[in-house]
Order: structure tokens, then C-alpha cells, then sequence
């Protein structure tokens, strides 16, 4: 079987990147498919990709929007020409798009590959971001914006001939029907060991954007600090949000108790030597982090945001869900956790057992089962 993944980048740290590394070394290490990824530009890789990858980088710098282009960039044309050459030359029985400015061309592709969307958010992502923005007076112009946005998304979704979501809810958003089917991201990596609990240390890991609430989150450890001050909160990650989370801590005076740290690529370690994860996002597509801390055996606090804790996370099992954007309650579950050492470890022993679920070798026949019937259609 021959596959093929286009992508903008493979080159973060983020969570799509890691998902088609995991997914990609499975189908090419342990079931020896030919597998081609198709990016932007040549990059250094933050995750380890099998050397038996063919990577094919199309020589284009960057994707350059002009304001009055409704419908895509002036690089758009060069793009998909690039793209349909290449997927000329490899020839892939399937070719599955991440959802980048892509989506809105490779339908259209005539190298015979049957052509998926694989959809790494909620449906709904930008309405909350709508919900979001800024009370100024663009706002109401913004959030007309992106619900045409959100309905250009819908059109290019019904030409493509499979959409591949992350969650049941989200396929109930999606309307159901035989179109779309529901495939969780499988965990990146099984550790060793899992954590013992016994230091006074929160975790929380992602990108430093709005929809990722860590300012929410160190909100909530502002409200218990002060009786916990032996605790540390470790947030890693990078992006846009770094100096508003940074002046937040130095405003709340939490300085000697919350630290932003750069990306690890073995966040695993990070994992193994704190004792609660915490999971604040205000929306999400699926919450593959939160899977890999439960794998680490860390019990875990999170927002019930519309898709993907809940179907990861069980209540007052593995985890505390909290109503979302109720801030205090999440400082009350981080403090009833950092409490009582025994439930502690009790939640952090079911989390191992139930994400178990979550590994590749349980993961990866589902896409294994969709490549074959898209196969046959051929």
C-alpha cells in the first residue's frame, strides 16, 4: 500500500506534526507500507521520522495572503501545480490531507489516489474563536468572517471522499452519514515507566495561543499558590500568547512558582517527574497530550470543553472534568488532587489502564480497515 500525507510542515513541535509522525513510522516501520509526506519547504524535523520515509519538500518559501484574496493566496496556483506534479510521480493508492490551504485543491488531483480529510479540530473551532475575539468595534465584521470561513470549510469537506474525525461528538457535529468516520490520534511513544506522584509538581504542554487557556489555567493556580507554596506549575510550549502568559506570572507574583519552558521533544521525562496534568484548553480536537500524561500515569484536571476530554478523560477516575471557563472550580480540583496523596495514585493507576486504548498497535487497524475499503474502490 501506498501512502501519501500533504502537509504545510512537519517541522513544529505541535500536536498534528507529532500525529503523523506516530502514524507514518507505524505504517512504514511495522506494516511496511511505502509512505510519502509532500511539505512546503525543506526543514528540520522536531520529531524522529523514519528513515524509510520519502519526504518531498515542493520548494515553496511561504504562503502569501493578500487581504482582498477571498478564496486563497497568490501562491495557491503554484501550490497545488507542485502538488499534483509530485502526486503524479509517486502515484499513491490514498492521499490524505491535513486540512491546510490544500484542502481547498486536492480533490481535484487526477493521479487516480483516493483522497481523504483528516480533520485535527471541532467542528465548531471558530465559532469559539468568534467568541473570543476582543469586544472592539471589528469584532461583529470578524465573526461574520469566520462563519463564512466555517461554511467554505464545510464545501471542501463534502468533496473529498472520506473525512476522518477524532471524536464521536465531533462527528455528530458534523452532521454523521457513512462520509465520516472516527479514528483518535494514537499515543507518540509507551513509556518505561510512569510517575511515582511524590513531587509537588503540575504539568501542563502546548502551543501559547488563546484556545490553549493557560492564562486561565495560571488564574486558577493563583487561587491556591499561596497554601501550596512548595508546589511548582510547569507549563512548556512556545507561541504568540509567551509575554501575555509571562506578564500574567510576573503580575500575580508567581514568579517563584510558575515557569514557561521551552518544547521537549521526550516530554515523557517531564511527564514522569510531576504528579498532575493539567488540561485547561477552551476548545479542542481531540486533547492528544492529555493522552500521553495518562499514559505517564498522572491523573489529570480538565476543562469539559465540547470534544475530546470527555471521551478521554473519565470523571473522578482517571481525572477531574470541569465545567469550562469555570476557573475556580479548577483551582478547587487541582487542590483536592494535590491533597490527598491516596487519591492521587489511584487516579494515575486507572489513567495507565484506560488509555491503553489509545496506543497504535489498537489505532492504527482502523485506518488500516479504511485504506483497504478505499482501495477496493478503486
Amino acid at each position: 500500500m501506498k501512502i501519501a500525507y500533504s502537509v504545510t510542515s512537519i517541522g513544529r513541535s505541535g500536536g498534528i506534526e507529532r500525529v503523523i509522525c506516530t502514524k507514518a513510522n507505524y505504517l512504514v516501520d511495522v506494516l511496511g507500507y511505502e509512505i510519502h509526506i509532500i511539505v512546503l519547504r525543506e526543514e528540520e524535523t522536531f520529531f524522529r521520522f523514519s528513515s524509510k520515509i520519502q519526504i518531498h519538500a515542493l520548494g515553496i518559501d511561504e504562503i502569501r495572503h493578500k487581504e482582498w484574496m477571498i478564496f486563497g493566496s497568490c501562491s495557491k496556483a503554484e501550490y497545488q501545480q507542485k502538488l499534483f506534479q509530485k502526486l503524479e510521480e509517486i502515484k499513491p493508492d490514498v492521499t490524505i490531507s491535513t486540512f491546510g490551504l490544500d484542502a481547498e485543491f486536492l480533490y481535484k488531483a487526477k493521479d487516480g489516489s483516493r483522497k481523504v480529510l483528516e480533520f485535527h479540530f471541532t467542528k465548531n473551532y471558530l465559532k469559539y474563536l468568534g467568541d473570543s475575539l476582543s469586544n472592539d468595534k471589528f469584532r461583529l465584521l470578524r465573526k461574520l468572517w469566520l462563519q463564512f470561513l466555517s461554511k467554505k470549510e464545510s464545501y471542501y469537506a463534502s468533496k473529498y471522499e472520506h473525512v476522518v474525525l477524532l471524536t464521536e461528538r465531533d462527528k455528530k457535529l458534523w452532521g454523521g452519514g457513512d462520509k465520516f468516520t472516527v479514528i483518535p490520534n494514537p499515543l507518540s511513544f509507551h513509556p518505561e515507566q510512569v510517575a511515582s506522584l511524590d513531587n509537588k509538581q503540575i504539568i501542563a504542554v502546548g502551543s501559547f495561543i488563546p484556545p490553549k487557556g493557560f492564562d486561565m489555567l495560571i488564574d486558577a493556580f493563583a487561587m491556591i499558590a499561596k497554601d501550596f507554596l512548595d508546589w511548582k506549575l510547569m507549563i512548556y510550549g512556545d507561541g504568540q500568547d509567551y509575554p501575555v502568559l509571562v506578564n500574567k506570572i510576573n503580575s500575580l507574583s508567581l514568579q517563584s512558582q510558575v515557569y514557561i519552558n521551552s518544547p521537549e521533544k521526550n516530554i515523557a521525562e517531564r511527564f514522569i517527574e510531576s504528579s498532575i496534568f493539567a488540561f485547561p484548553s477552551r476548545y479542542e480536537g481531540f486533547g492528544l497530550v492529555l493522552t500521553e500524561a495518562m499514559a505517564c500515569g498522572l491523573p489529570c484536571v480538565s476543562f469539559d470543553c465540547e470534544c475530546g476530554p470527555g471521551e478521554i478523560t473519565e470523571n473522578n477516575v482517571t481525572g477531574i472534568l470541569v465545567p469550562t471557563f469555570d476557573v475556580a472550580l479548577f483551582a478547587e480540583a487541582l487542590k483536592k488532587i494535590m491533597t490527598d496523596e491516596l487519591l492521587r495514585k489511584q487516579m494515575g493507576y486507572n489513567a495507565v489502564k484506560s488509555v491503553a486504548r489509545f496506543y497504535p498497535e489498537n489505532i492504527m487497524p482502523r485506518w488500516v480497515e479504511l485504506f483497504n475499503q478505499l482501495k477496493l474502490k478503486s
